[in-house]
C-alpha cells in the first residue's frame, strides 16, 4: 500500500504547483516543469525524489551530501518546550540539514505570534536564503509572511496549515482531515465492538488551538470518522459532546483540562484527543478517576510511548494515527534547500499516515526509537 500510495501523493502535490507553490511554473514541449524564481534566478526542473528516498526511514536523510553547502536556512518554530513532537522535528531537520551541507538557525517563538513575527523579520534581515515557519497562527503571521515574499526569500510551510492567502508556499505535513478521519474511524471501530448500538456515547473533544488550521481540520476529521462509521452501520450516529476544550498542543495542559471535565462529566465514554500529547495529559487524569480502560480513547501521531500503550491494551487507546514530526522536518530542509537554488518545489506534500490499533502496532512499535 505505501509504495502505490505515496509516489500517488507526490504526483498530486507536483501537479498542485501551479496554484501555489513556490515560483512560477512553465511546461515545456516535452512536458517537463520548470520554475523561473521571483528574484530571476535561472530556472530548474523539480528536484529528484526516487522511490528510495519516499521509503527512507524517518530519520535517514534523503537527497546528496554536501549538495547545498553555503547555505543558510532560517527555521521559525512556533514552540519547542515541554513538546517531545516539537524537539523531534527541530532535530531531524537539523539531522538533513548537516547532512546537505546547510547553516539551519532556527528560532523558538515560545507559543507568542508576536515574537514569531519578530523571528521572521529577525531571519529577513539575515538575509537567509530560504525560511521554513511552523506558525503560531494561520492568519496572524501573515503580515510576516508578506515580507517575506517581498524579500524574494522562497517560503516553506510546516506542520500547521497557513491560511492560503499567504500564498506562494510548499506546505510539508500529514493530511490533517484525512488523519483526523482515520482516528475517529478507528474509535468507532472500537465503540462498535465494544457496546455494539448504544443509544448514547458521551464524548469529550480535546482540540489543541482555537481557530488553527490544524487543529480544527484534525477534529473535523475526528468527528466524521467517528459519525461515517456509524451513519453506513446503522443509519444514525450515537455520539453526544458533553465537553468540549482546548489544550495547547501540551501534556500538562491537557492533563489540567481533563481533570476538570472529568470533574463535570464522570459517565464519559469516549475522548478525542488532537494528538498524543494530549493523551498523555488524558491518561493520567483517567487514572486518577479510576477510568482508566473503561474510557476509549483515539489520537494522532503514534509517538513510542502512545504505541506501547495501544499494545499494552489496559488503557483504553485504540488507536493513534502516525504524524511523524522527523519525516515532516528533514523534507521541509529538503524542499527549503532545493527552493533556494531555484528548483520547483510541490504546493503540498503529505508524509504517510498510517492507523495504528491493537492489530498492527507491533509493525510500526520501535523501542529503540527516538520518537
Amino acid at each position: 500500500m505505501k509504495k502505490k500510495f505515496l509516489p500517488l501523493l507526490i504526483a498530486l502535490a507536483f501537479s498542485l504547483v501551479l496554484l501555489s507553490g513556490c515560483g512560477s511554473s512553465t511546461t515545456d514541449s516535452k512536458g517537463a516543469s520548470s520554475k523561473t524564481s521571483s528574484d530571476n534566478q535561472t530556472s530548474a526542473a523539480a528536484p529528484e525524489i526516487t522511490q528510495a528516498m519516499l521509503d527512507s526511514k524517518p530519520e535517514e536523510p534523503v537527497g546528496q551530501k554536501d549538495q547545498f553547502k553555503g547555505l543558510t536556512i532560517g527555521f521559525s518554530q512556533r514552540n519547542l518546550a515541554g513538546s517531545e513532537w516539537y524537539e523531534n522535528l527541530i532535530r531531524v531537520a537539523k539531522l538533513e540539514a548537516d547532512y546537505l551541507g546547510v547553516k539551519l538557525v532556527v528560532l523558538d517563538a515560545q507559543s507568542n505570534l508576536a515574537k514569531q513575527v519578530s523571528d521572521i523579520e529577525n531571519l529577513i534581515s539575515q538575509n537567509v536564503d530560504a525560511i521554513i515557519l511552523n506558525p503560531q497562527d494561520s492568519t496572524g503571521v501573515l503580515p510576516a509572511v508578506k515580507k517575506i515574499h517581498d524579500a524574494k526569500i522562497p517560503l516553506i510551510v510546516v506542520n500547521s496549515a497557513l491560511d492560503p492567502s499567504g500564498a506562494p508556499f510548499t506546505f510539508v505535513s500529514t493530511y490533517a482531515f484525512n488523519t483526523g478521519y482515520k482516528s475517529g474511524m478507528e474509535l468507532a471501530k472500537a465503540v462498535d465492538k465494544k457496546y455494539g448500538w448504544k443509544d448514547e456515547i458521551k464524548a469529550v473533544v480535546l482540540s489543541a488551538n482555537p481557530q488553527e488550521l490544524e487543529s480544527d481540520q484534525r477534529r473535523w476529521g475526528q468527528l466524521a470518522g467517528y459519525n461515517d462509521y456509524m451513519l453506513q452501520k446503522y443509519g444514525k450516529s450515537n455520539l453526544k459532546v458533553v465537553a468540549y476544550d482546548y489544550y495547547k498542543w501540551l501534556p500538562d495542559e491537557a492533563l489540567a483540562k481533563m481533570q476538570d471535565i472529568l470533574q463535570a462529566h464522570p459517565d464519559i465514554d469516549v475522548v478525542f484527543a488532537a494528538c498524543d500529547g494530549g493523551t498523555q495529559g488524558v491518561v493520567p487524569a483517567l487514572k486518577a478517576a479510576n477510568l482508566l480502560g473503561k474510557v476509549l480513547v483515539t489520537s494522532i501521531d503514534a509517538r513510542k510511548t502512545v504505541l506501547q500503550w495501544i499494545k499494552d491494551g489496559d488503557k483504553g487507546i485504540v488507536a493513534s494515527v502516525s504524524n511523524d514530526p522527523r519525516l515532516m522536518g528533514k523534507w521541509a530542509v529538503f524542499f527549503a534547500a532545493h527552493a533556494a537554488k531555484g528548483y520547483v518545489t510541490p504546493a503540498t506534500f503529505y508524509v504517510p499516515n498510517p492507523a495504528i490499533n491493537t492489530e498492527n502496532v507491533d509493525k510500526y512499535l520501535d523501542p529503540n526509537s527516538k520518537y
